[in-house]
């Protein structure tokens, strides 16, 4: 393994200066949103007359967690690849050379004959020079594992073949053939940008707290039509406002599956507790990231008795790696692309399964999160009550208060979530300069408020169903 980064200086490896930063005339607008929401709590605090206590309490709460994310997202949070990247660059003016460990490159794939090329070229592609790629065949019966083993040929890739086992188990087998000291894992219909592990590396190496980093995502398909482009906008907000709010308390819940980056010790230990995790009495084949990036939040607390469980696995005879409070973070400037659905059924059936994976981690995580930095839980235990609690609030104000003659309610609800959702398209337009979809963002907030999230019921009744749906 290579401890230097080999020809640092001429191929400037760790180099920030692509990093979209706000400048003076953007902060404008934030200013804007900011003070808009603030406007709002105070509007809810001090002039609005209601006689129900809850709903009144609850519009406070949910206009105050709206503020927090907006502001720490923008003035706290610092992406921690790009302040790595300086600390490196200072230290190799002093001749100093940074480490450049091993990334062990990891992907599960089943059926994806016509996506996983692009998925193999985006990691052979890295210029980070110190990795190897392993796919593993999860039971593909289409021609995926031929597009596989051509490039296996090539000596570009590793591959394994198994019988289909799910995705848990497939990347499972992947890590204890890994090498590296760091994992880092793609989904197989998603493409990293070409510096993606570069940008990755430098907060492993400058940070030894950091256990996780989650990259950023956006659509690979987001022209295809109006609802990729309304996801492509929410998921700007996800990443660029949720994600870094909760990666200033270095607490992020979810290390999402387009671009994962994990420290081996942080995870080794618990590769089979992860494949072989269970909820209801069966096996749960979904939250599969959730439950990883779970593991690493939850080392200081539930990590010895998880260990002691499975302390006969091979994963935890061979070394132990102990237990620490892990960091997990989020960068902005690690970047990847990933396809999500274009039409409403299998957007449907992916968000279905996003919430059974929702409501599984809540059990998990939700049971040792309130250890965490204050805020952070605080804000992580009310975005449950939302998901519980918002399809009741959106059926009073859009049904059951209309049929009592007041219309305006309906009307001032609507506007609400659109203008909320009008500004995080200003987040979206602000970071990206030249992109028109940040308009449609107001688009998903109503899909989302109005529809998505009723499924958190159907999702509930039918969590023992684990059917796989990516959409």
């Amino acid at each position: 393994m290579k401890n230097s980064l080999s020809n640092s200086d001429k191929k400037n490896t760790y180099n920030s200066s692509n990093y979209n930063a706000l400048n003076i005339n953007k902060k404008v607008v934030v200013y804007f949103i900011i003070v808009a929401i603030s406007l709002i709590l105070i509007g809810k605090s001090f002039f609005v007359d209601s006689d129900y206590l809850f709903l009144y309490l609850y519009g406070v709460t949910v206009t105050l967690v709206l503020f927090l994310n907006f502001y720490y997202a923008v003035f706290k949070y610092k992406d921690p690849s790009v302040e790595a990247i300086k600390k490196i660059n200072n230290d190799l003016k002093k001749g100093i050379k940074p480490k450049v460990p091993l990334v062990t490159c990891m992907v599960a794939v089943f059926n994806e004959e016509d996506l996983v090329e692009q998925c193999i070229l985006s990691l052979v592609n890295q210029t980070y020079p110190n990795k190897e790629i392993i796919f593993v065949n999860d039971g593909s019966i289409d021609g995926t594992a031929k597009v596989l083993d051509r490039y296996a040929k090539m000596g570009k890739i590793k591959v394994i073949h198994q019988k289909n086992a799910g995705k848990k188990r497939a990347l499972g087998r992947a890590m204890r053939e890994a090498k590296g000291e760091i994992f880092a894992f793609s989904d197989s219909d998603s493409v990293w940008a070409k510096d993606a592990i570069e940008k990755i590396v430098p907060v492993f190496v400058v940070y030894p707290e950091v256990g996780g980093v989650s990259g950023h995502f956006r659509l690979y398909n987001a022209h295809v039509n109006t609802l990729t482009k309304a996801q492509d906008a929410w998921a700007e907000g996800q990443f660029a406002v949720r994600k870094a709010f909760e990666s200033y308390f270095g607490a992020v819940t979810c290390i999402s599956g387009p671009l994962a980056a994990f420290r081996r010790e942080a995870i080794y230990n618990y590769i089979a507790a992860w494949e072989q995790d269970s909820f209801l009495g069966q096996e749960f084949r979904f939250a599969t990231d959730r439950t990883l990036t779970g593991y690493l939040l939850g080392s200081q607390y539930v990590g010895k008795k998880i260990l002691e469980k499975y302390k006969d696995e091979d994963c935890v005879k061979e070394v132990n790696y102990g237990q620490r409070d892990w960091k997990v973070v989020y960068s902005k400037s690690a970047r990847s692309w990933t396809v999500l659905p274009d039409n409403f059924r299998s957007l449907f059936k992916q968000h279905i399964r996003w919430k059974k994976s929702f409501i599984r981690n809540t059990f998990f995580t939700g049971a040792f999160y309130w250890k965490k930095p204050f805020i952070a839980a605080l804000i992580y235990y009310l975005h449950v009550v939302f998901v519980v609690t918002g399809p009741f609030i959106a059926f009073r104000h859009l049904i059951y208060l209309p049929i009592r003659g007041d219309i305006v309610s309906a009307i001032l609800y609507i506007f609400g979530i659109v203008f909320v959702g009008f500004l995080f398209g200003l987040i979206h337009k602000i970071e990206n300069k030249d992109s028109e979809i940040w308009m449609y963002r107001p688009v998903m907030s109503l899909l989302s408020t109005l529809v998505l999230s009723w499924l958190i019921f159907y999702s509930a009744l039918t969590i023992k169903k684990m059917t796989w749906h990516r959409g």
